[in-house]
């Protein structure tokens, strides 16, 4: 599932079921809920990996971003890297000792968005990237 269609599935159900899905891996790493959310979003981020950026999708709050960052680098899971054109931006790196937890987790989104996508076609799918990219623009435009 792509940015755009997990975003505007982001609310109501499939936050409960994004929770019921990584109970089981917070327990076994220990890790808080944001903690979990923060590394998959790095994972697949790329180059937007400031606070701003977890921020604009996940929509956490920015004392969690603040605490769960500071854990995650605690735990050497990821490392902060002062932007080297503006010292007021750091950016967080996974690091190899968080690739099997991001890995599990892929796994288990990959498992969750076959069952949540079951019977919808390709065709289904192409149209509602293309509305939902629409509705987030939308969104954009009148925040």
């Amino acid at each position: 599932m792509d940015k755009q269609m997990e975003s505007i599935l982001q609310g109501g159900q499939f936050k409960k079921l994004l929770d019921v899905q990584s109970a089981e891996l917070r327990q076994k790493y220990d890790m808080k809920k944001a903690e979990l959310e923060i590394l998959y979003f790095l994972s697949r981020c790329g180059g937007h990996n400031t606070s701003k950026d977890i921020h604009a999708q996940l929509m956490m709050n920015r004392g969690h971003i603040s605490q769960a960052v500071d854990s995650l680098c605690r735990r050497r899971y990821i490392v902060a890297i002062p932007d080297q054109n503006d010292r007021r931006y750091i950016h967080y790196e996974i690091l190899d000792s968080a690739k099997e937890i991001v890995a599990e987790m892929a796994k288990r989104r990959e498992e969750m968005n076959r069952q949540i996508l079951k019977g919808i076609s390709k065709e289904e799918l192409e149209i509602f990237r293309e509305v939902s990219l629409k509705i987030k623009n939308n969104i954009e435009q009148i925040i």
